[in-house]
């Protein structure tokens, strides 16, 4: 049985990435979350998927050349829908604290404009100083961003994003087992489509986790549930709650 993540909380029903759409997730009893991370220029770490808060927000401006009293000052909800205005950026910080004690916590590091990787370690530390180090999984299309997470403490769970144009895609299925050992992955997280019954089953032999995504269609969600794959990241997560789990 495949557990649940929710891609940037219920991100259909509420602006993705903030708390009303974790909460709206929260009605589902999912299993865990992915959100998106990035830090400001005074080094506090934030939930957003973009560099820039330009699509998200009534400002603009790149998150890492802001400070977050600035992005607190700011609507992350009308962009979505007049009834979510007034909605804050949240930090991670926060989020940790509200939703820590889910089974797991996906946080996927960006890639920053300005080539910084200080999210990584930060991630971390803020992991084990708010005790959650043990249900975080840091994921990232960035290596270097999980290579630091490493370099901050060898037993972070890292994750390696991927898709088909992925410029490693072909060395990753030539061998999973072989590239998760080089580069000390917990897990795979492929996009949906480059998911088979061989690749989830060649990845466990070796101890590697596969979270798929964003599988959001019933005939996804079924087929990696009878795969086996560890977890289905979606933008659907009442779909995915009642086929894994019935509800």
């Amino acid at each position: 049985m495949s557990l649940v993540i929710s891609h940037r909380g219920a991100n259909l029903e509420a602006p993705e990435n903030t708390l009303p759409a974790f909460a709206k997730a929260l009605e589902y009893h999912v299993n865990g979350f992915e959100n998106d991370v990035h830090m400001t220029a005074d080094g506090v770490l934030v939930v957003l998927h973009d560099d820039t808060i330009d699509r998200t927000s009534n400002g603009t401006g790149n998150v890492c050349e802001m400070n977050f009293d600035d992005l607190r000052k700011l609507d992350f909800g009308s962009w979505y829908g007049e009834e979510f205005a007034g909605t804050k950026i949240p930090s991670l910080a926060e989020f940790f604290e509200l939703y820590g004690n889910l089974k797991v916590i996906n946080v996927e590091i960006k890639e920053e404009i300005n080539g910084s990787v200080a999210a990584a370690p930060a991630v971390v530390k803020l992991a084990k100083d708010m005790g959650l180090f043990d249900r975080l999984l840091v994921s990232s299309f960035e290596m270097d961003m999980l290579q630091a997470c490493l370099a901050e403490d060898p037993n972070t769970k890292v994750a390696y994003l991927f898709a088909m144009d992925s410029d490693n895609a072909e060395e990753i299925f030539d061998d999973p087992a072989a590239f998760a050992k080089q580069y000390g992955l917990a897990a795979f997280h492929p996009f949906v489509s480059m998911c088979s019954p061989g690749f989830i089953e060649e990845c466990h032999e070796a101890g590697v986790m596969v979270n798929p995504w964003t599988v959001n269609q019933e005939h996804g969600i079924t087929a990696l549930k009878d795969w086996g794959a560890d977890s289905v990241i979606t933008d659907e997560p009442a779909l995915a709650m009642r086929i894994n789990y019935g509800q």
